[in-house]
């Protein structure tokens, strides 16, 4: 299963068997966070095809394996065992870990479910090429499910009672789908630490998720704990209510902040962006590292402008630079949303797939072609083009009375990869 020309795989391959289904090859994703290979498989039985799997794969010993594809695979059963932990209707089901066929070479799979609908990744693309960004209240309910899952994570308990101290690590718009049914979904915990027995310990140089998504702590390489997750998903939600993002240059002076900064600080700095040239990471991530340990209060209001003063408190919150300041659990962040959300007035997952099919009608030709290119499943059905000159900015009905209608702007940037 080593990657080249001698892994690939047919259209129609069965990789394994289980239970009267056969699990046949359907499409290549590329190459997950810990090295496992990424792709699609359509379960068939009897009766047919039913729907697709995600499936993580790396090889099964057979002589000498590279310690990197050891690593994979006991990262890999890991995070299947982790999976029996977190059954939430907001978290992706992973089915089990399976043995599995590749012509001549055998491997090891987790079959995970494959969500349909929209990544949060996608919905920011939308709302750029249609011109305007979801409504508050959309933004409340997504926050308020992820919140909801995380609470659910982070309070965890061994069969013992022993907590396992979950903690994701990955947070950011890719891992983060609205279903058909306007159901939220976190949807990886592939890189998530936890004290669960016999687990691999991670010593990773840089945070083991989507750099820029990290909190300042997991970038400086610190201590991280639930509150981390709590800021990556503060970063996520402020970029998906405004399109910007705050460690974005733009959004931030550093040259105001840094002498500010501790002797201590100083170092933990100079020694993760050293870190980052030697792993020859991207020069976006050397500036991440250097503002996320500089900006204030006066920054995260810069980047939340336009936004009703009660959503703006919530990110003021979230986004401490020291956890102690921040939301203290998952669970008390999603009382504050859903607090909000009910003074807004009624809205439900109903209500969300309206906005996602009025922002799909408003993208136009636009919207059909990402559609094609991201085969994110489909969360309703192609919509005739539209003239971009009938795309609407005014407030959602939903939006309270101090709110500005946020629409992107030169100070807008998407900064997650698809």
């Amino acid at each position: 299963m080593s990657s080249g020309a001698d892994s690939r795989l047919a259209g129609g391959t069965v990789l394994f068997s289980h239970a009267g289904t056969a699990y046949e090859f359907f499409q290549e994703l590329g190459i997950g966070r810990n090295g496992e290979r990424v792709l699609f498989a359509r379960p068939r039985t009897p009766s047919g095809y039913r729907g697709k799997v995600l499936v993580k794969c790396v090889p099964l010993p057979e002589g000498a394996v590279p310690e990197k594809f050891q690593r994979a695979r006991a990262r890999l059963e890991e995070e299947v065992r982790l999976a029996q932990f977190l059954q939430h209707p907001n978290i992706a089901h992973v089915h089990g870990l399976f043995e599995m066929k590749f012509g001549e070479a055998r491997g090891l799979g987790a079959v995970m479910e494959c969500v349909e609908g929209f990544s949060l990744d996608t919905l920011l693309t939308i709302a750029q090429l249609r011109g305007r960004y979801f409504s508050e209240a959309f933004v409340l309910y997504v926050g308020a499910e992820v919140a909801a899952a995380l609470a659910h994570a982070h309070t965890r308990t061994d069969d013992a009672g022993n907590p396992l101290g979950i903690v994701n690590r990955d947070i950011n718009p890719g891992c983060i789908r609205l279903r058909p049914s306007g159901g939220v979904v976190l949807t990886d915990f592939g890189v998530a630490c936890s004290r669960l027995q016999g687990r691999l310990a991670t010593t990773l140089p840089r945070p083991p998720g989507e750099v820029i998504y990290a909190s300042p702590e997991a970038l400086v390489g610190a201590v991280t704990d639930a509150r981390s997750d709590l800021f990556s998903l503060g970063l996520v939600l402020l970029e998906f209510a405004t399109g910007r993002h705050l460690y974005y240059p733009g959004n931030l002076k550093v040259e105001d902040e840094s002498p500010r900064l501790s002797r201590e600080q100083n170092q933990r700095v100079l020694a993760a962006m050293t870190t980052t040239m030697d792993m020859h990471l991207p020069p976006f991530v050397e500036d991440a590292v250097q503002r996320a340990m500089v900006f204030s209060g006066k920054d995260v209001k810069e980047a939340a402008f336009g936004l009703s003063t009660s959503l703006r408190s919530v990110f003021l919150r979230l986004l401490c630079r020291e956890p102690a300041s921040r939301y203290p659990t998952a669970a008390a962040l999603e009382l504050e949303l859903r607090g909000q959300l009910a003074r807004l007035g009624p809205y439900s997952a109903a209500y969300a797939v309206k906005e996602v099919e009025t922002a799909l009608f408003e993208g136009g030709e636009a919207m059909e072609e990402l559609s094609l290119l991201e085969d994110e499943g489909g969360i309703v059905p192609a919509f005739p083009p539209r003239s971009q000159d009938a795309i609407r900015t005014e407030p959602h009905p939903l939006r309270s009375a101090d709110e500005t209608t946020t629409e992107p702007g030169p100070g807008a940037l998407h900064l997650s990869r698809h």
